[in-house]
Formats: C-alpha cells, structure tokens, sequence
C-alpha cells in the first residue's frame, strides 16, 4: 500500500485568503434628518462594487452598517467580510471616505462664505 501525498488544495486555498484585496470608497452624505449620515459605495479590487453601505449615526457615535435584507421580521446582512482583517479594511475604507467627505463638505462651505463676506464688506463700504 503506498501513502498517499496531502491534496494541494488547502495551500492553494490558504494562499488565494493571504491575497490582500485592495478596497477603496467613496461616500455620498446624507441630506435626511435620519440616523444615517451617508451612504458608501466599496471597489473591491477594481472588480467587485459593494452599494448600500451607510455610515449610521448610533448611540456611541457613528459606525458601519451593511446592507441588510429582511427575513421574517429578522434583518440579515447582505455583504459581510468573512475575516476580522477584511472587515476592518472595509470598515477603514467607509470611514475614512465619509471623514473625507465631510471635510470636503467644510471647505466648500467655507469657500462659499468668503465670496458673501467679501461683498457685504463692500456693499457697507
């Protein structure tokens, strides 16, 4: 009876999960009054786009959420990361585009108001 080799294809697996996926966002803000602050949109890759994503104002401050279906009165997430790495990378890429969606917001605002200051200065001139 000769030994059999292990199958090859658990490596390959795990090396396939050790591929990191690039994942960048973009976020829309939020006009509502509502608890979500703004709706994301994930490329994961340049293969794959994830819609449906919201930064969600909580108790604790603002946070990720999934998009959801309901089931039997049950909410179940749609998209989820299956490891604690890729949860957090998407997390970071939701987050950090939506603070920097904000701070664009800001600055526009802040470009808008320099034009009406400068004229009312010069209208009481």
């Amino acid at each position: 009876m000769s030994k059999s080799k292990a199958n090859p294809a658990p490596k390959q697996e795990s090396e396939a999960r050790e591929a990191v996926i690039g994942v960048s966002a973009r976020a829309y803000l939020s006009r509502g009054n509502g608890p979500t602050l703004a709706n994301i949109t994930v490329d994961l890759g340049g293969e794959y786009a994830v819609k449906g994503i919201r930064v969600v104002q909580g108790k604790n401050g603002p946070f990720v959420a999934m998009p959801q279906r309901q089931v039997n009165g049950e909410f179940q997430d749609i998209v989820f990361a299956v490891t604690k790495e890729a949860r957090e990378r998407l997390i970071d890429a939701a987050m950090g585009a939506y603070e920097q969606a904000l701070e664009q917001t800001a600055k526009q605002a802040e470009v808008q108001e320099r034009p009406a200051q400068g004229m009312s200065m010069a209208q009481s001139m």
